[in-house]
């Protein structure tokens, strides 16, 4: 999608005139594009995504407009919207954070129980009815998941290129993980559900003078623990990374009685998803080698591992 047509976009959806307009390389989301976009006064992210769900936005939007910390406004289309979309893709628009992530730059032990009160708000706060009642029960990726998993399966039994060989190959030492992660998933939690961000790793934080928990598109009504789980364990450098750390973050989240069989449920859901995922797009791109060294960190010591050793 080309630099002109954006332009266009923002003057005629969010009235705004940008003078400069940036790509942003960083994330997942091979279904969206991000850019810095800058006017004559202000400077905005700007995502064009087909991932996740309009609840999402929306609930970003409500803890805004509430005075939550942490969670960045959503500016608003010319005529009041939250996005406008083009090719079956929402346009949104937020103001531009100034910050490396959390991901880069690590949090201080400080920071870490500041990001714990952050989420705490966020697991409990109060929606309209009708919003809470719109959230997704179940994730989306995890829905689509299985197609891909075949689809991999299928392309690794006659693997074309380096990059395939070498997957194939991963899979095949890990055959017993992966096999877990197919088909022995832990039953459903029943606990009390809250809004969850669904995706809280330290990659969707921002860090200026405080912190700023972004990319709302996997928002879920599940228990805490759908979040927690990024916490406790498996995540490498996207979560904690030592004993101080883990306990700053509890300290800011306050108490709750964690439980375990809901974190074993999450964890092995987010386990299959990334293994499924990153396996994919190590066959159909982009960056071949980067997603094929991020399944075999998942499958050998990450969140995978953590998910089958901890049944």
């Amino acid at each position: 999608m080309g630099e002109t047509l954006m332009r266009k976009w923002l003057l005629a959806d969010f009235g705004l005139e940008v003078v400069e307009l940036t790509p942003v390389m960083y994330g997942a989301d091979i279904a969206a594009q991000v850019w810095r976009a800058t006017t004559a006064t202000n400077a905005y992210a700007v995502k064009w995504s087909g991932a996740g769900t309009n609840t999402g936005h929306q609930v970003a939007a409500y803890l805004a407009d509430s005075g939550l910390p942490g969670v960045p406004e959503l500016i608003r289309t010319s005529e009041g919207g939250l996005w406008s979309v083009h090719a079956k893709k929402r346009l949104t628009i937020t103001p531009w954070i100034d910050g490396p992530r959390a991901a880069q730059t690590g949090l201080t032990d400080e920071q870490w129980s500041e990001y714990g009160v952050l989420l705490r708000r966020v697991h409990d706060a109060e929606l309209p009815p009708r919003l809470r009642d719109a959230l997704p029960k179940h994730s989306h990726i995890d829905a689509r998941t299985p197609a891909l998993a075949e689809e991999v399966r299928t392309r690794l039994e006659t693997p074309e290129g380096e990059v395939e060989a070498e997957l194939a190959a991963v899979w095949k030492q890990y055959d017993d993980v992966i096999t877990d992660l197919l088909t022995n998933r832990p039953p459903a939690p029943h606990g009390p559900r809250v809004v969850c961000h669904g995706d809280p790793h330290l990659g969707n934080v921002l860090v200026d003078d405080g912190l700023h928990l972004i990319d709302w598109d996997d928002v879920i009504y599940a228990p805490r623990e759908q979040d927690l789980m990024f916490m406790l364990g498996g995540m490498g450098n996207v979560g904690p990374t030592t004993p101080a750390q883990l306990n700053a973050f509890l300290a800011g989240y306050g108490p709750h009685t964690v439980d375990e069989d809901a974190i074993h449920y999450y964890r092995h859901v987010r386990a299959f998803e990334d293994v499924i995922g990153w396996s994919h797009q190590a066959i159909t791109g982009p960056d071949e080698p980067y997603a094929l060294q991020v399944v075999r960190g998942i499958l050998a010591e990450g969140l995978a591992a953590l998910a089958v050793q901890s049944r």
